[in-house]
């Protein structure tokens, strides 16, 4: 990737929002390109924190281990995402695992760096806070639905945020590409295994949902959100 693709790419994503052609031309010259092939380990939880990661292409899960020692996802991150920006901020180890789910490349920033970036750039950093706010919704909305839900809630919640944040347009549906294989996604829901073969089962039997390989497709996803998220 060039200095102009790294250019593009940068306007393209939401932390680089509203900014002009210097600010972009600032970060730029300070991205470097790493790939990971898919199943790498792009960092384990208690590493230092020394680097920023963009994701150019492909996928990465965030993931911990339970007591069991059994791998949960946290969330899967894909093109114009952006990860590690924690431990560069509180000087803390990294607090999950990170794992290319396909070949990725990614954008990195090293920690001085970015730091630097944030101080002399305040868009950059309003373009942060913001980043922060909506994550820390979502998981509010995801805890409340582990605590407070039934399973199939819960199931409806994980697949919309899949949907928002990998999901690909079909007409009045949504796909979700390559879904993480049910146990994974069970650990990501907070229901067991069966439970959630019982409801994906169900659900596409009531033509809520289709499926066609590892993709899932939320038929008529306005009316699914109308009825199940902003109706909630």
């Amino acid at each position: 990737m060039d200095n102009n693709s790294k250019n593009i790419f940068l306007r393209s994503i939401s932390l680089c929002d509203n900014m002009n052609d210097e600010e972009i031309k600032a970060i730029a010259e300070h991205c470097r390109i790493k790939s990971y092939k898919k199943k790498n380990v792009i960092f384990l939880e208690s590493d230092p924190g020394n680097m920023l990661y963009l994701i150019s292409s492909g996928r990465v899960k965030i993931t911990k281990l339970n007591e069991e020692g059994n791998e949960v996802i946290l969330t899967i991150l894909s093109d114009g995402d952006y990860f590690g920006e924690m431990s560069l901020l509180d000087d803390q180890d990294r607090n999950a695992n990170a794992i290319a789910m396909d070949d990725v490349e990614l954008l990195t920033i090293t920690k001085n760096e970015f730091v630097n970036l944030l101080i002399h750039n305040s868009t950059l950093s309003l373009n942060l806070l913001k980043t922060f706010a909506i994550r820390l919704r979502v998981t509010d909305i995801r805890m409340k639905s582990f605590f407070l839900d039934d399973a199939q809630k819960k199931v409806i919640i994980t697949l919309h945020n899949l949907a928002e944040k990998m999901g690909v347009s079909d007409g009045k549906d949504v796909i979700i590409q390559e879904v993480p294989n049910q146990t994974d996604l069970a650990n990501m829901t907070g229901i067991s295994r069966e439970t959630l073969s019982r409801i994906i089962n169900k659900f596409e039997m009531n033509k809520i949902i289709g499926r066609s390989g590892k993709d899932i497709k939320i038929l008529q996803y306005n009316d699914f959100v109308q009825r199940f998220i902003d109706n909630d």
